[in-house]
């Protein structure tokens, strides 16, 4: 099965991170026996969509479209992709159902501008974002998908992997046999330097890497006739990013976390400030409910005096240790849920720092650290930070040991 994917946006985000954002889908495809036949990332102009979208067309049997998720920016490519399949934009009452109940979960009123995005192609099947108010959608004519997704990286992700890619694949016949490592703590170039030998094996295996914010993935495809040389290559794959592999399939850190957690009856609470509510958020949606025993926003110094127990005395200091802080607002949160294992993030000095604690009963330790990009791309690392530093203390059992206050 021939797939294009086709990225449009003037974002200066965009283009910083179209390599992921490609990476990600080309990667996913591969794995899994698909032909990607086309790729490209485009700055929003109409005739050159326009275009694109015909070759495209031409070419492929699924088409993935990942578009800006600017409101004006949407219509057109919405109005682009209408006319191209003949069909016309009309309000789709699934998608206004999405759209009400994402803003009303977030306590956000509807503006004028949130009603574009419950506008799709008639006929179209709606992709729900449980993330955002933009609406994805599945539009099919004569043999011929297209996938209508948006470019925020966190959003693309979870309706790619929760409604394109197995929708994609329940029509696709063909098995390929691979491999997989997921990785965090090493960037994209770094493991390309690391594994340059293996890449350029002679046995016609090929190797994928794609990194986001640190969390990176290793593929790798065997074809029949080279299998005898699988174990060898897997091996020094292996040994190569050792320090680095969290896991060996296709899960992500919830997701090891919530099964590591759930097979010892453990349970985790979040005391969050820097990261508001986000880590709690994954484990409801990637990981299992069942090991997440509560989780607290607390955004200011009264709410993590009244929640939380932190003591007021910290907060009338002339400097504020942000360590103590943050390790009492992690023994608050385990004293008052009585859970296992517990989390506390907090906003550092610096505008690049972040503070945050992680332990048990037999200790809480604080870390320092610094993290860059946009403000969203500084919390969605920081999450990936504070994760796969749990993960490592969780499987060390280490919790009394570290930097301990």
């Amino acid at each position: 099965m021939k797939v294009s994917v086709l990225v449009a946006s003037n974002s200066e985000v965009v283009a910083q991170n179209k390599n992921e954002i490609l990476n990600l889908i080309c990667a996913e495809a591969y794995k899994n026996g698909l032909d990607v036949v086309c790729k490209f990332v485009l700055k929003l102009e109409p005739e050159t969509i326009k275009k694109t979208l015909k070759l495209c067309r031409e070419l492929s049997d699924q088409i993935i479209f990942v578009c800006d998720t600017n409101f004006e920016k949407c219509y057109v490519c919405k109005k682009i992709i209408c006319d191209e399949f003949s069909s016309l934009l009309v309000n789709n009452e699934f998608a206004k159902k999405n759209v009400e109940e994402y803003l009303k979960n977030t306590n956000v009123p509807l503006k004028k501008e949130d009603q574009t995005f419950y506008q799709l192609p008639k006929g179209a099947r709606c992709i729900k974002n449980p993330l955002g108010v933009f609406q994805g959608f599945l539009l099919e004519d004569c043999g011929k998908n297209l996938f209508f997704l948006p470019v925020e990286f966190n959003e693309l992700h979870h309706m790619f992997f929760s409604s394109v890619l197995p929708f994609i694949l329940q029509r696709n016949e063909v098995t390929t046999c691979t491999y997989i490592f997921k990785t965090f703590g090493i960037k994209y170039n770094e493991m390309t330097s690391l594994l340059r030998e293996n890449i350029k094996n002679k046995y016609n295996i090929q190797i994928l890497i794609s990194e986001y914010l640190m969390e990176g993935e290793v593929f790798v495809l065997v074809p029949e006739q080279s299998k005898k040389y699988a174990d060898m290559i897997i091996g020094s794959i292996y040994t190569k990013l050792l320090p680095y592999i969290y896991s060996d399939n296709d899960a992500v850190l919830p997701e090891v976390i919530s099964e590591f957690l759930c097979v010892r009856n453990k349970k985790i609470v979040f005391a969050e400030d820097y990261t508001g509510g986000k880590l709690s958020n994954m484990f409801c949606i990637s990981g299992d409910k069942k090991v997440l025993s509560q989780g607290f926003i607390a955004p200011d110094e009264k709410s993590k005096v009244n929640i939380l127990g932190v003591s007021e005395k910290i907060f009338s200091r002339s400097n504020i240790d942000l360590g103590e802080v943050a390790y009492q607002m992690a023994l608050g949160a385990l004293e008052v849920s009585l859970a296992d294992f517990t989390v506390a993030t907090l906003k550092g000095n610096d505008k690049n720092e972040f503070v945050f604690a992680i332990g048990s009963n037999e200790g809480i330790h604080v870390y320092t650290e610094k993290i860059f990009g946009g403000e969203k791309q500084k919390i969605d690392l920081a999450c990936n930070i504070v994760l796969f530093k749990l993960l490592k203390k969780l499987k060390k059992e280490s919790f009394n040991l570290g930097e301990t206050v």
